[in-house]
């Protein structure tokens, strides 16, 4: 439970430094699950006007190691054309339990083009099994950067927007609302306000109707703060909270500054 929770909450984590000519930024989060330190992450962002990157490491800790050992790496690569960071390449591999998951995903101009995964999908597919079509790629964001968004003049216009993730297995739509307005965050290297915004999960395919985890996390609400990072214009989520079956998991910035 801790991997795939975990992994969605990386989804939903990613930082993008000043917009300087060349620019880096490290960025720390800690994990928790009912306010007991489960795991940590952490990214390393780099910029140009043109291009973007960004690299992630998870781990399980404290008493999430205990049950079980949960190592990921994820990245993902693209350029930066006015408002819009649009992936090129996105990558992920983890463990945990001695099960390995990787995959590696290609975009063109917003659209999915080709994508190989391990374990691969199950054929023939199980009947309640909502395939993937062609149409459901052709505007799409990588799980890693997808939450790096340019709202313009108004910072509030974050939380009216669907964000369209596609991982290479499944397609989902992350539909953001207001939340509880402006509130006040800290870490290393951030003090000021950050937006609040509410999040439901929509499931749209590559998934199985029959799935307990998908049918809780759609009866429920995550929180995301978004913040400014420098003078980019960029706004990245530094708080989020997803509902579980034994209690809130909670990832939180609490370090980026250069590497």
């Amino acid at each position: 439970m801790f991997a795939r929770l975990a992994l969605l909450g990386l989804a939903l984590m990613s930082f993008a430094p000043a917009a300087e000519a060349q620019s880096a930024l490290k960025t720390e989060y800690r994990i928790s699950l009912i306010g007991l330190p489960v795991g940590r992450a952490s990214f390393e962002t780099r910029l140009s006007p043109t291009r973007y990157s960004v690299k992630g490491q998870l781990s399980s800790a404290g008493l999430a190691e205990l049950v079980s050992s949960t190592r990921g790496t994820s990245s993902v690569s693209g350029r930066i054309t006015g408002n819009r960071l649009l992936p090129e390449r996105y990558r992920l591999q983890y463990t945990s339990d001695k099960k390995s998951w990787w995959a590696d995903v290609r975009y063109r101009n917003g659209r999915a083009v080709s994508s190989d995964i391990a374990p691969p999908a199950q054929t023939p597919p199980p009947s309640d099994f909502i395939p993937v079509k062609p149409s459901q790629l052709a505007s799409v964001v990588d799980p890693l950067g997808g939450l790096m968004i340019k709202p313009g003049s108004d910072p509030a216009a974050i939380c009216r927007q669907p964000v369209p993730f596609y991982d290479g297995w499944s397609r989902l739509d992350l539909v953001l609302s207001p939340g509880d307005g402006e509130q006040d965050f800290q870490a290393d290297g951030f003090s000021g306000k950050a937006i609040a915004c509410n999040a439901r999960i929509r499931p749209v395919s590559g998934y199985r109707t029959s799935s307990n985890g998908i049918k809780f996390l759609q009866g429920r609400t995550i929180q995301l703060w978004f913040a400014p990072i420098g003078q980019s214009g960029i706004y990245a989520p530094v708080y989020v909270r997803i509902p579980t079956q034994v209690g809130p998991l909670t990832l939180t910035a609490t370090r980026f500054a250069k590497p």
